[in-house]
């Protein structure tokens, strides 16, 4: 009999943090979409589902949204780190990582958050990050080491394992990041119902070999659609029936590696 299986739920970004980065904002905006609407959807959904999820967030939100950070780590969800404004973390040099390490933390500690986390915004965690995040307390990373998936990858398994001495790596695949299959994708975007039906296939998939899986969730993308939310609603919902896959954040899938 197979291992009881894992779904790591994760979610990505807040704000008009990775505006700011792209260049297309330079204020802070309380009725940014995802902010105004794709939060309070999704957390009131966790809520039903009595669910808790790692929220990676920009260390700008510290500064310009502290309230909304609190709220996440007030209603039981961890908070991680997601650069400080959704910078392309993987190309940054040694002191510059050092610097967004180092102020994105300290923003979040500022509102009582000890971030045990990181995720590299855009993805790849680039060549310094590994040696940084113990020095700050961090106990693992969630990023990438490429933009390419690995040889051979299963489109939906991940194995967690150790990235460094007293630092867990939890992965994750693309084809379970909705903002890569809607917008990204580099066939043509996916729909909604292809999500819902590649995402309850690979959990299923994972709780017949008793493996892990980890989703990544923006609220900009699947919180201020329709469509979209109704997609991760039925998700979460078919994971939650089943009783045979532990929905984890990322920080308890990762202190069982470095258990």
């Amino acid at each position: 009999m197979p291992a009881r299986a894992t779904l790591c739920l994760t979610f990505d970004n807040m704000g008009r943090a990775k505006d700011i980065a792209d260049g297309r904002a330079g204020a802070p905006d309380a009725n940014e979409p995802g902010l105004a609407i794709g939060y309070p959807r999704l957390l009131a959904l966790l809520d039903e589902l009595g669910l808790e999820g790692t929220f990676f967030i920009e260390g700008w939100n510290g500064l310009h949204h502290p309230d909304r950070i609190e709220e996440l780590a007030r209603r039981g969800h961890e908070v991680g780190l997601h650069g400080w404004v959704h910078e392309k973390f993987g190309s940054l040099d040694r002191l510059r990582a050092e610097q967004v390490l180092h102020d994105g933390t300290a923003a979040l500690s500022r509102l009582g958050i000890k971030p045990a986390g990181f995720r590299a915004p855009g993805g790849v965690r680039g060549p310094h990050a590994a040696a940084i995040l113990p020095t700050l307390g961090y106990r693992y990373d969630s990023s990438s080491d490429s933009d390419g998936e690995p040889p051979q990858a299963d489109y939906f398994s991940v194995a967690p394992g150790l990235l460094a001495p007293g630092l867990a790596h939890v992965p994750w695949r693309a084809a379970m990041v909705d903002s890569i299959q809607y917008l990204r994708h580099p066939v043509r975007p996916r729909t909604p119902a292809e999500i819902e039906a590649s995402w309850i296939d690979a959990i299923d998939r994972t709780a017949a070999c008793g493996g892990t899986t980890t989703v990544v969730i923006h609220a900009f993308v699947s919180g201020v659609d329709e469509a979209r939310f109704a997609a991760v609603r039925n998700v979460l919902t078919h994971a939650r029936r089943r009783g045979d896959v532990d929905i984890v954040t990322a920080r308890q899938l990762a202190e069982r590696v470095l258990a």
